[in-house]
């Protein structure tokens, strides 16, 4: 267990779905001085058939809970004006989501959804695309992250504590 866990005892699990698989970020610290304890991609194996791509991502879900043990899960779902939200990709992302909320549930975890949006309210930004295209986020540097898993870090430290 971290420091920042133990002096602030709040982890956060920031996840990002994807059709194939989901991104994952685990933070503690503050909303102000967000830490990153963890943080990667997972994507199924591409024989896999559906079914069998759905149980190995709720796995390794399960596992990344097991190891960080979070005391919330953010999972950031698309915005409603989502392009091309009858693509098979964006059903094959909403059915990954729908796993990552319900293996963070079956270990009662507390769950916050949301979009981008919603999240960004939490960290006090109007503006969190901006925050995902900047150089940091309140210290964390960008620099070696891609997109999707920033998202994933961004949600996770938007439901940190404020100092």
């Amino acid at each position: 267990m971290s420091q920042n866990r133990e002096k602030l005892g709040k982890t956060i699990l920031g996840l990002r779905a994807e059709p194939e698989g989901f991104h994952w970020a685990v933070t503690t610290g503050t909303l102000q001085q967000p830490v990153l304890e963890g943080s990667g991609s997972e994507t199924a194996p591409k024989s896999f058939t559906e079914g069998q791509a759905l149980a190995w991502v709720r796995q390794k879900a399960a596992h990344v809970i097991e190891v960080y043990k979070p005391n919330a899960v953010a999972v950031r779902y698309p915005e409603r004006i989502a392009r091309g939200f009858n693509k098979d990709s964006a059903k094959s992302r909403c059915r990954i989501e729908g796993v990552l909320v319900e293996v963070s549930s079956a270990k009662n975890l507390h769950v916050i959804t949301g979009a981008l949006n919603t999240f960004g309210k939490h960290l006090g930004s109007k503006f969190p695309k901006e925050d995902l295209a900047s150089k940091d986020l309140r210290g964390l540097d960008w620099s070696q992250y891609k997109d999707k898993l920033r998202e994933a870090i961004l949600v996770a430290a938007a439901l940190l504590p404020n100092e």
